[in-house]
């Protein structure tokens, strides 16, 4: 599959609760830490790109600013599932043949592995691997927006990416930021980061 084929969507709705405040807000590497992955998926590129957000966070202008249309979620509460309700609304109006969901609190995804993702989605879905575990970034087709459609509370698709084709990403660029700890490791001993980004 060919970039502009694919609609991007950036989940940026989380709480944070595990991380005390604003996590996307936070700074990293003298730059919000939930730019750090918006500014790697603006620079493929694609059919659309949005960022589901709250309602008036504090990031989305600088999405805005990235070339991101803002969706917002006004039920984040829900969970993760309502986000990615969210994306497939948002990409069922473009011409998009498939649907790249990635998370914001993973600043260190690498454009090469975005890239790879794409190239290698041939029908089927496929899923980001750490070397153990199915995650995002992943890649949907149009044609199983349905299940994604289908999940339910802060689950997201993870039942759906166990049973997904995977491929592995670079060392250490599918680490999340969920807690205060986490950013000052990351701050202090940086992850694999990949030239491309």
């Amino acid at each position: 599959m060919e970039a502009k084929q694919v609609a991007i969507v950036l989940l940026a709705a989380g709480n944070a609760r595990r991380f005390g405040s604003d996590k996307l807000m936070a700074d990293l590497g003298g730059a919000p830490l939930g730019i750090c992955a918006g500014r790697t998926l603006a620079g493929v590129d694609a059919a659309a790109h949005f960022a589901v957000c709250q309602p008036k966070a504090d990031i989305s202008p600088h999405y805005a600013d990235l070339g991101y249309r803002i969706v917002d979620n006004p039920r984040a509460a829900v969970g993760l599932s309502a986000s990615l309700h969210l994306a497939v609304d948002a990409a069922a109006k473009t011409q998009a043949q498939a649907l790249l969901i990635a998370l914001a609190d993973m600043p260190f995804i690498a454009a090469s592995h975005i890239h790879a993702l794409i190239a290698a989605c041939d029908g089927d879905i496929m899923a980001s691997l750490d070397g153990n575990q199915a995650m995002p970034p992943a890649i949907f087709p149009r044609a199983t927006w349905p299940l994604l459609l289908a999940t339910q509370g802060d689950a997201g698709a993870r039942q759906i990416l166990a049973r997904a084709r995977s491929l592995a990403a670079p060392a250490g660029s599918l680490r999340d930021i969920d807690t205060q700890d986490d950013l000052a490791a990351s701050k202090s001993r940086p992850f694999g980061l990949d030239p491309m980004i």
